[in-house]
């Protein structure tokens, strides 16, 4: 009979029937399979999926800090990272999570990709806050190391957001202000740069990062750079602003501590305020 009769139709139906059933019980032994879909794992079965090009890293991946970027952001940005790793979720889902625990922090996740890669100029302090205070919290969950205290990301924060040194025209060098030498007299105006930015910062409207820097000098300033910082904003006309430096100054130290500041006040010939803050050390 030859092979395309009626037999030879019938053997190769039953080849193809048993080649089916072959790969039938194929598929039910991978069903079964710890690497197959009853483990949860088709994805290793797949080809990779590129996703450097999508702009969204995984979970505690990140992209090489561009080289212009200065240093002072860049130190921000890696310790932000830091609390990304302590965090554990991904840009979206941070961004969910911070909006839900403060309905009033501005950020977005694209913004919040901006952040963690130097981008933004002058990163909000409200955002910053937030994402330390979520990464506190997780921590403490999971019993987890916090990779930077409060204290020194507002630090980061504070010198990312000032300005680049200015550059003299002639020599191309940096222009730093100058410490006076020791027992220099400064007559009650104090040496501190700062001032001027909070004048500008106070001009413009931003009261949140006049707020920051009030209390980073305040609480964390040594006893020569709050008397500094007070007789230059007073010297500014930022009276209030003075204010309100020597008011965290007076709750985070004690009576010795506020000896100190008034002597640096002394030292300055700014003998009001030596006797001001030396009430405030007798006083507690």
């Amino acid at each position: 009979m030859p092979d395309g009769g009626p037999l030879g139709t019938t053997e190769l139906q039953a080849d193809l029937k048993v080649k089916l059933l072959g790969v039938r019980m194929s598929i039910r032994t991978q069903l079964r399979s710890p690497f197959g879909l009853g483990g949860g794992t088709l994805s290793s079965k797949l080809p990779a999926v590129r996703t450097e090009g999508a702009g969204v890293p995984r979970p505690g991946h990140f992209r090489e800090l561009d080289a212009e970027i200065p240093d002072e952001r860049r130190a921000l940005a890696r310790a932000l990272r830091g609390l990304m790793k302590v965090v554990g979720l991904s840009l979206r889902q941070t961004h969910e999570e911070l909006a839900r625990r403060d309905h009033s922090c501005d950020t977005s996740a694209s913004a919040l990709s901006d952040l963690l890669n130097a981008r933004i100029h002058r990163p909000k302090g409200q955002v910053i806050r937030a994402l330390y205070d979520l990464a506190e919290t997780v921590a403490r969950t999971n019993g987890a190391a916090m990779p930077t205290t409060w204290e020194e990301l507002e630090d980061l924060w504070l010198k990312a957001r000032q300005p680049p040194a200015r550059l003299c025209t002639n020599c191309q060098r940096t222009m730093l202000p100058v410490p006076p030498a020791q027992g220099d007299r400064q007559h009650g105006k104090g040496q501190w740069p700062t001032a001027l930015i909070l004048l500008d910062m106070k001009q413009t409207r931003r009261a949140e990062d006049v707020a920051g820097i009030l209390r980073h000098v305040g609480m964390a300033g040594g006893p020569a750079e709050v008397a500094h910082a007070v007789a230059a904003c007073r010297a500014c006309g930022l009276r209030s602003e003075a204010d309100v430096i020597l008011r965290y100054a007076q709750t985070g130290r004690d009576g010795r501590q506020l000896a100190e500041i008034a002597y640096e006040f002394m030292r300055i010939e700014d003998n009001v305020m030596a006797r001001r803050v030396l009430k405030m050390s007798l006083a507690q």
